[in-house]
């Protein structure tokens, strides 16, 4: 049992140790990263989410609650000259407490992703363009991060619409510290310019470990706060996980 024990203990210390391999990930946050896997590159990304969401339209009076538990799953490969291609799928479970403890299963249409690496990329400062769509909606941003040491500053701005929404400017702005193995953060996020008058502002923040040079575990969380036609003042509570695995 003592050498089990201290073969295990060698293989994550060897695993911590070679962890400072550069990592390219779209988690944790809600920040798209700039960066384009390279050609042949395959990454899984995986989240999980437990979401709290009530709102208000009177002091202390609740009008709806509702909990969410949503699994977000996203494959993407590198096709060489700074163009990428993914695919993601997004599953939801919905409960509202005040009648009952069931969760109706939804699952959204997969999305469809294009990443473009523009010109000028390098170790401090990366850009790209995203576009994203299930052909019932449309998600288009730009993708930009400054890197120094460090610390890094990264942030997107876009526009989405779909069948719902006639548009909505969308935008991140996220700072993050990273060392060897560990990264943390923080991010504010939201919509603004709401064809639905629903618009709402964000915060979150928590941390990734990497667990090998390929594969890299995350936990954060957040709040967002927002207004709405039919539920008038919001707030969504959330707790997510889920990792980043560079298969190849």
């Amino acid at each position: 049992m003592r050498r089990w024990n201290l073969a295990l203990g060698l293989l994550l210390f060897s695993l911590v140790l070679q962890a400072q391999e550069d990592f390219a990930s779209d988690r944790p946050g809600q920040t798209y990263s700039a960066a384009v896997l390279p050609k042949w590159g395959l990454q899984l990304q995986q989240g999980l989410e437990w979401r709290d969401f009530y709102d208000r339209q009177a002091e202390n009076q609740i009008v709806v609650n509702q909990r969410i538990v949503g699994s977000n799953t996203a494959l993407r490969l590198g096709l060489g000259n700074h163009i990428e291609v993914g695919l993601a799928y997004q599953l939801s479970g919905i409960n509202n407490p005040t009648f009952d403890n069931a969760y109706r299963w939804e699952g959204q249409d997969p999305n469809l992703m294009l990443r473009f690496g523009l010109p000028g990329n390098g170790s401090s400062l990366q850009w790209a363009f995203i576009v994203q769509s299930s052909f019932s909606n449309l998600d288009y941003r730009l993708s930009a991060a400054l890197n120094q040491g460090p610390w890094s500053v990264s942030g997107n701005l876009g526009f989405y619409h779909d069948e719902f929404v006639d548009y909505t400017a969308q935008w991140t702005v996220l700072l993050a510290y990273s060392k060897e193995y560990y990264s943390v953060f923080a991010e504010v996020y939201g919509l603004s310019l709401n064809s639905a008058n629903s618009d709402y502002l964000a915060f979150d923040a928590g941390f990734s470990f990497k667990l090998s040079p390929r594969f890299q575990w995350e936990l954060f969380a957040g709040n967002q706060v927002g207004v709405g036609p039919a539920v008038g003042l919001f707030s969504n509570y959330f707790v997510n996980t889920g990792f980043s695995w560079r298969i190849r």
